[in-house]
């Protein structure tokens, strides 16, 4: 009994350890992952701070260079301001002429819809009128006759004399008479 249940245990214990593996395998894969885009983020950082700090030291070493530089930031920026209020026209456009399909088209699909439902309503209600209520009325008197005939029978069995024979199979006797 021992050999048979420890012959069985290695295979499961190597299944087991199989699937150990596998989910052991995973885990550290998608710590690797996350470790690696901290550490890309964190080198970053850092490599934008120390740029910043490079072109700050440079522009306090060259004034010339600074003003330049000054000139082609403000044009940027002026260039960068315009495109954004460009960006924010056509995006009122867009607002407008969605706001505009919705007004049109989206709102006669409503009224269609909200008709469809009333007509649905209607539908419901003539046929629960006119189909379902007659058929359950139809079967709830069908019950109410089995029910009467059922009960009439058995009432109608109740009352039937019985003969000797189904007398003597139930244990009456006959031949004793009340006060003897």
């Amino acid at each position: 009994m021992e050999n048979e249940t420890s012959q069985s245990h290695p295979a499961q214990t190597v299944e087991t350890q199989a699937t150990k593996v596998v989910v052991a395998d995973v885990a550290p894969a998608a710590e690797q992952v996350s470790k690696r885009t901290q550490i890309m983020i964190i080198g970053g950082a850092v490599l934008f701070l120390v740029l910043l700090v490079a072109a700050i030291v440079l522009m306090a070493m060259n004034e010339e260079a600074t003003q330049v530089i000054r000139d082609i930031a403000i044009v940027f920026v002026a260039v960068e301001t315009f495109l954004i209020g460009l960006a924010i026209l056509l995006l009122i456009f867009q607002i407008q002429t969605l706001i505009q399909v919705l007004r049109d088209e989206v709102q006669p699909l409503l009224r269609s819809v909200n008709d469809t439902a009333s007509t649905v309503r209607g539908t419901t209600a003539f046929v629960s009128q006119n189909v379902v209520s007659p058929f359950i009325k139809a079967a709830g008197f069908t019950a109410a006759v089995q029910r009467v005939t059922s009960d009439l029978i058995h009432i109608a069995g109740a009352a039937r004399p019985r003969s000797k024979s189904s007398q003597k199979r139930r244990g009456g006797n006959e031949d004793v008479q009340p006060g003897k």
